[in-house]
C-alpha cells in the first residue's frame, strides 16, 4: 500500500492510500481521508505509513457488523463442526445482530461491546450464556483482524460477566441404587441409564455406540463413533481427540444387561422384519432407528428420577457422578482420566479436588496415626 496528499480545494487537502487493486474485478481501490490543512493531512499519512510499515494499519471498514458475521459464518465457521456451527449461527443471528449487527465495524467499540453485555445481563440471560455469546464475538473480530478489517479486536478489551462455578447434584450411593431400581422396573432404557452411571461415557458416545465396537466376553466398549441430533438430522461422526477413542471396560452388571438387551433387540428384529432399520447400534429404538437422546431424558430419565425420589439431574451429570465416585473409591486420576477420555488430567482433577476436598481433616488424622501413632499413645499412658 502507498499514499500521497492531494490538495482538493482553497482549504482542503486529502490523504489518499492507495489499496491496490480489486481482486475480483482488477479495479484501483483507493481510501481518501480529508483534512483543513496541508499539515494534518502529512501528519496524518506520517501515522499512516509508520503503521504500514510495522504492520499494524488497516483501512477502516464501512461494512455493518452484522454483515461481517454473516460473511464470517460463510467462510471461516463453516469449517467447524455442524453442532458448533449451528451454535454459532444460533448465538450470532438470534443475541448479535439484533443489538450490534448495524454498528459499523469500524466503529465498533469496547464502550459498546460492554453495554450490550449489561443489557444481555439485564434481559435475565445467565452469565455463563452471555459470557459464551462474548466469546464468539471475539472469536469472530479475532479473524476480522486476522483478515485486515479492523486493527484490533474490540471484543479482548471487554470484561466479561463474573461465572460461578456450576452447583451440580451427585447422587450418593443409595439415590444411584434408588434410580436404578426403579429403572429396571419401570424403564426400558435401563440399560442406558446403567452404562452411563457405570462407565462414564458422554451422551454422544452411547448414543453411537455399536454391537461390533462392544466385546460381550471381554467386557470391553470402544469408543469409536459419536451421534447426535441437530433437528431432523442425524450427525454421526469419530470422536473429536485421540483420548476420546478409547476402550472402556464393562463392569459384569453392565455385560448382563448388555446381553439381555441385545437378546431383546434379536426379537424385535425378528418381529418387524424388513420394518426394522438395522444400524447396528446397541441403544436404538425398538425399530432400530437412533434414540432421540433429548426425548428419552424428557419423556423417561426425569419421570424415572421422580418416581424413584431422588433429585433431578441432566443426563450428563450421569458422567460427574461417574468420575466423583471413581474419586471416592481411591481410583487414580490417570485411570479416571483414562476412561471417561478427557484429553488432560485438568478435568479430571477438577472434580477430584471437589470431592475429596472435604478429606483434609481425616488426612490430618491419618499421618498422626501412621508417623507419630507409638509416640501418641505412649504420651497418653
Amino acid at each position: 500500500m502507498r499514499g500521497h496528499i492531494r490538495k482538493r480545494g482553497k482549504n482542503s487537502w486529502a490523504v489518499v492510500v492507495d489499496l491496490g487493486r480489486d481482486p475480483a474485478t482488477g479495479r484501483r481501490r483507493q481510501k481518501w481521508f480529508a483534512h483543513k490543512t496541508r499539515r494534518e493531512a502529512e501528519a496524518h499519512l506520517a501515522q499512516i505509513v509508520a503503521a504500514m510499515q510495522g504492520g499494524g494499519w488497516t483501512p477502516p471498514a464501512r461494512t455493518p457488523l452484522g454483515d461481517y458475521l454473516e460473511q464470517w459464518l460463510r467462510d471461516y465457521a463453516a469449517a467447524l463442526s455442524p453442532k458448533s456451527l449451528y451454535d454459532y449461527r444460533v448465538i450470532v443471528r438470534k443475541h448479535l445482530v439484533p443489538d450490534l449487527g448495524a454498528v459499523p465495524l469500524a466503529t465498533l467499540s469496547p464502550q459498546t461491546i460492554q453495554g450490550w453485555v449489561t443489557r444481555q445481563l439485564q434481559h435475565g440471560l445467565a452469565p455463563i450464556t452471555v459470557a459464551t455469546h462474548l466469546r464468539v464475538l471475539k472469536t469472530a473480530l479475532n479473524q476480522a483482524v486476522r483478515w485486515g478489517l479492523v486493527s484490533r479486536n474490540p471484543a479482548a478489551m471487554v470484561t466479561p460477566p463474573r461465572v460461578a462455578p456450576p452447583e451440580r447434584t451427585v447422587w450418593d450411593e443409595e439415590a444411584v441404587r434408588l434410580f436404578l431400581a426403579e429403572a429396571k422396573r419401570s424403564s426400558r432404557y435401563y440399560p442406558l441409564y446403567l452404562t452411563a452411571i457405570l462407565t462414564g461415557m458422554r451422551a454422544s458416545e452411547l448414543a453411537g455406540l455399536r454391537w461390533q465396537d462392544v466385546d460381550l466376553a471381554y467386557g470391553l466398549a470402544s469408543v469409536r463413533q459419536t451421534l447426535y441430533r441437530l433437528g431432523s438430522q442425524v450427525i454421526v461422526k469419530e470422536p473429536k481427540t485421540r483420548s476420546s477413542r478409547r476402550t472402556v471396560a464393562l463392569p459384569p452388571a453392565v455385560v448382563e444387561a448388555l446381553r439381555a438387551l441385545r437378546a431383546d433387540q434379536e426379537e424385535n428384529r425378528r418381529l418387524l422384519g424388513a420394518d426394522y432399520h438395522d444400524h447396528d447400534l446397541v441403544f436404538c429404538q425398538p425399530t432400530g432407528k437412533p434414540l432421540h437422546l433429548h426425548n428419552v431424558v424428557q419423556r423417561d430419565f426425569r419421570e424415572v428420577c421422580a418416581r424413584a425420589g431422588v433429585p433431578r439431574v441432566r443426563f450428563h451429570d450421569l458422567r460427574h457422578l461417574h468420575i466423583s465416585h471413581l474419586a471416592k473409591a481411591g481410583v487414580p486420576v490417570k485411570v479416571a482420566q483414562e476412561r471417561v477420555g478427557h484429553s488432560t488430567p485438568h478435568l479430571t482433577l477438577q472434580v477430584y479436588s471437589h470431592v475429596l476436598g472435604g478429606q483434609h481433616e481425616q488426612a490430618a488424622r491419618t499421618i498422626e496415626a501412621h508417623l507419630l501413632g507409638r509416640l501418641v499413645q505412649e504420651g497418653a499412658g
